[in-house]
């Protein structure tokens, strides 16, 4: 059985598997839970060692026990392949048997998502336990219209059906969700545990382990999943850029901002969406951030990959601003950037700290931009505007 499958392996979040041990061993367990907090710091290795202790077979075990993974359902959950266990994400929509559903970008969780792949199977009777466990990766990514219609299932859940809500933004969903589910926190991961795993796990060195586990902010799973990307590269390329911020031709920058972003996503992706599938083309013709608009990067990507690393990009634009900011404090010590002291010491002595702060703002406010599906490449205009003064940040 993988680690994954085990309440014990899921570290540095003694609360959260405290709780959960505390109601296995009550034996009253809610019916809902919302796990909450940080991106990739170990919300669904959790949720996947509750699902595989809720639906193990083994006899009598102790009653805070992780599950056995020696039973036919231990077996079944360790290759994924368990008939009453479902990891509900927004990449089902691929696979939905409606047409319009399978053609969407995979956005949010829609209710045509929820209904078909959580509502509706969890009305039906358990094939091989006495229960069917429902994780919802993402959870605020549903929609209105889908988290009012899971609300009844989570009012009352028929027979002994268990889900788990996974967020890293609890505030994005509805209240009365919320306050159907019981919460268990998590919090971040101390930078040291991370810096050491991620040199134990992708062999980096030092400095890149530093470097990336104070971007990732205690988020191991960000961290690791940064380091395969290649963010390091594409940290490189926007200290390349950012002295160009400041040119005549802002649209220019923005390109190149987007171009970066479009190859991060594509390293993330492992590919580049093709352009011929049939079903998706008549949609993507329209999308603002596709290469057929006009606008935006010379390859394909799909919008929401775009998107995801058009906010790392931003994430590591705020992180260079923010390195200037700490330097010119003359706390030079706190910076995250090691390998870029030459152009935060540059920015630190040139550049007043009111504009500095601003710069950090607009990086925030060019994300919000995004979470208002506004075209990737305005977003990184706007955002060259406002850095080099020509307009002025409203975050």
């Amino acid at each position: 059985m993988g680690d994954e499958m085990k309440l014990g392996d899921v570290l540095h979040q003694t609360s959260a598997v405290s709780l959960l041990r505390r109601a296995l061993r009550s034996g009253r367990m809610p019916h809902a839970y919302l796990f909450d907090g940080p991106e990739g710091v170990g919300k669904e290795r959790a949720a996947l060692a509750l699902a595989a202790r809720l639906l193990c077979e083994a006899e009598q075990p102790a009653p805070d026990a992780d599950a056995c993974g020696e039973c036919t359902a231990c077996r079944l959950m360790a290759v994924g392949n368990h008939p009453d266990f479902h990891l509900v994400h927004r990449g089902l929509h691929k696979v939905h048997p409606e047409r319009s559903v399978r053609v969407s970008k995979g956005l949010f969780l829609v209710v045509d998502l929820i209904r078909y792949f959580v509502i509706e199977p969890a009305a039906r009777t358990p094939q091989l336990g006495r229960r069917r466990v429902f994780v919802i990766r993402d959870a605020e990514r549903m929609n209105d219209e889908a988290q009012n219609a899971l609300l009844k299932t989570l009012e009352e859940p028929p027979g002994e059906a268990c889900l788990v809500l996974i967020t890293s933004s609890a505030s994005r969903l509805l209240p009365t969700i919320r306050s159907r589910c019981q919460r268990v926190p998590f919090g971040g991961l101390p930078r040291t545990f991370v810096e050491a795993e991620l040199a134990r796990q992708c062999r980096v060195d030092a400095a890149s382990a530093t470097a990336l586990a104070a971007l990732a902010d205690g988020r191991l799973g960000a961290a690791i999943r940064w380091q395969q990307m290649g963010v390091l590269d594409a940290l490189r390329d926007l200290a390349a850029l950012v002295p160009q911020f400041e040119s005549d031709a802002p649209d220019a920058a923005a390109t190149r901002l987007v171009e970066i972003a479009t190859a991060l996503g594509q390293r993330a992706s492992g590919d580049v969406a093709p352009d011929d599938d049939d079903e998706a083309a008549g949609e993507e013709a329209d999308d603002a951030d596709s290469p057929r608009s006009g606008r935006g990067s010379a390859k394909t990507i799909a919008t929401d990959v775009l998107r995801d690393a058009l906010k790392l990009i931003l994430t590591l634009v705020s992180a260079i601003y923010r390195d200037a900011l700490v330097a010119q404090s003359a706390a030079a010590e706190l910076r995250n950037l090691a390998a870029f002291t030459r152009l935060t010491d540059r920015l630190a002595a040139e550049w007043p700290q009111e504009r500095l702060d601003a710069a950090v703002r607009a990086a925030a406010e060019a994300e919000s931009m995004l979470d208002r599906n506004v075209a990737a490449q305005l977003v990184c205009e706007r955002l060259v505007l406002t850095i080099s003064g020509r307009v002025a940040a409203t975050a």
